[in-house]
């Protein structure tokens, strides 16, 4: 019997591991491309919605008032020390708010959450200062101790991921939000802040 190098089996030996890495990378496609956070910033679901007043108090000065959303163009982030999509994407949001570091039309409010429940303002506070310390970014960290600002914001704007940022124009209300991480998203956000601006 002759040996035919394209027989069923030697094909299905040969073909079997390149369809299986296209599949799975057409899953992972998918998967990606299904992922609510990869939608328009502009088109989340908390886009138009009003952003009132909320109980955060500054993990730098628990004296400072809590922070106004009218008026102001805020940069409101929702990310945690122990998160490394916001470990990853808290360097840029700093970077933003050090550009504007001289214009007061804007304001980043960079809420520091514990993992899940309620949260330890002293433990929030030293986590929160050695992390920002060890990595050398500048900003004024905020917390929600109680957790009632989460359960607020995830009832008004849906947020349900960490991180989490939303783009509040000077009327109050959400002009563009972005779920997750990606690397374009500080781009994206410098460029929608000065659209604003």
């Amino acid at each position: 019997m002759i040996h035919d190098p394209l027989s069923a089996p030697a094909v299905r030996t040969l073909v079997t591991p390149l369809l299986t890495r296209q599949l799975a990378a057409a899953l992972l496609l998918t998967a990606v491309l299904a992922t609510p956070g990869c939608d328009s910033p502009q088109d989340h679901a908390s886009v138009g919605r009003p952003v009132s007043a909320l109980p955060l108090v500054s993990l730098k000065d628990p004296t400072a008032p809590a922070p106004e959303f009218t008026g102001k163009i805020t940069l409101l982030n929702f990310w945690g020390t122990w998160c490394p999509p916001c470990r990853r994407e808290l360097p840029g949001i700093a970077r933003i708010a050090a550009r504007l570091a001289d214009e007061p039309r804007f304001q980043l409010i960079a809420v520091s959450c514990g993992y899940g429940g309620p949260d330890d303002l002293e433990e929030l506070r030293s986590t929160t200062q050695q992390f920002l310390s060890k990595q050398k970014i500048d900003l004024d960290a905020w917390g929600d101790p109680d957790g009632f600002t989460r359960m607020l914001v995830a009832e008004t704007l849906g947020f349900d991921a960490f991180p989490t940022t939303y783009l509040i124009g000077p009327d109050g209300l959400v002009h563009a939000a972005w779920e997750g991480y990606r690397a374009r998203d500080e781009a994206d956000m410098a460029r929608a802040i000065l659209e604003l601006l």
